[in-house]
């Protein structure tokens, strides 16, 4: 599908406008509303006002003849419209403003969690778009109970540990190719991550801290993620070779499910099993 032009994503952000202001009760915004009042929701005054900004401009807006929209505007007609966090991202997307960062530790749903859970004895983790690690099933933490340290906060993020840990340089097999990948899968996101203080905090970190990182960060390699397989090397299990796949989380857009998993009765399945157990 090709992508919308600028006339349709500014007529898309007007129709969005409207249809939220006219779900916005007066007395949810905090207006006495008059016995002759007819309108449902908000008049396009009393958001402009809430919003800071003219009247003239908001109408505007709502009618695609407005070229640029600042965040700032942005974030305060999200608050005057009283949008929730799906609705303001769809705003900032709409208006071509990179997405905010998400607020607080993420929260992986009960769903996602029995997933996890069902694929075992494959591995299987949740990871944000910056690759923070935030969620993983049994097989996973059999694994990590082998760091000799385990991280925690920001250091939980699979691209600061691939360059940060000896233990995951000596679990992969293909270092070198995989912290090269990684990388530019990072570099994948950055477009969509300007506003983030959080990735730029992430990649600022990285890049001062791990010369091979800074190299091939600023190469400015990107790649889209694709299904492919990677070998591990197990001090036990010895070097197993495993397909990978991503999910998306379909009602949050900065998680995805990354699998890990053996064709079943391969030398590979029984390598897993014995992971689980362990």
């Amino acid at each position: 599908m090709p992508a919308p032009t600028a006339d349709a994503r500014r007529r898309e952000l007007g129709d969005f406008l409207r249809s939220r202001r006219g779900r916005v009760t007066p007395q949810e915004a905090g207006i006495v509303p008059g016995p002759r009042r007819r309108t449902p929701g908000l008049r396009r005054e009393e958001v402009a006002a809430a919003a800071g900004v003219s009247l003239t401009w908001y109408t505007w807006l709502e009618q695609g003849r407005v070229n640029g929209v600042s965040r700032q505007v942005l974030d305060s007609l999200a608050r005057a419209l009283r949008l929730g966090d799906a609705e303001h991202r769809h705003l900032l997307e709409l208006a071509g403003e990179p997405a905010a960062e998400p607020p607080g530790p993420a929260t992986v749903t009960r769903e996602v969690r029995d997933l996890l859970a069902m694929v075992e004895p494959n591995l299987a983790h949740v990871v944000t778009r910056r690759f923070d690690l935030v969620a993983w099933n049994a097989p996973v933490d059999a694994l990590l109970r082998t760091m000799p340290e385990r991280p925690s906060g920001e250091d939980l993020n699979v691209v600061w540990l691939m360059f940060h840990s000896a233990w995951m340089r000596e679990r992969f097999a293909d270092w070198e190719a995989e912290a090269r990948w990684l990388t530019a899968l990072l570099r994948n996101e950055a477009g969509r991550q300007l506003g983030n203080p959080g990735f730029q905090r992430l990649v600022a970190r990285l890049t001062a801290t791990s010369p091979r990182f800074r190299a091939f960060w600023e190469s400015h390699d990107i790649t889209p993620f694709t299904p492919s397989e990677r070998r591990f090397r197990h001090p036990d299990l010895g070097v197993v070779t495993l397909r990978y796949m991503k999910i998306n989380v379909e009602n949050d857009p900065d998680q995805s499910v990354l699998v890990h998993y053996a064709q079943p009765g391969s030398p590979a399945a029984e390598a897993l099993a014995r992971l689980s157990r362990a």
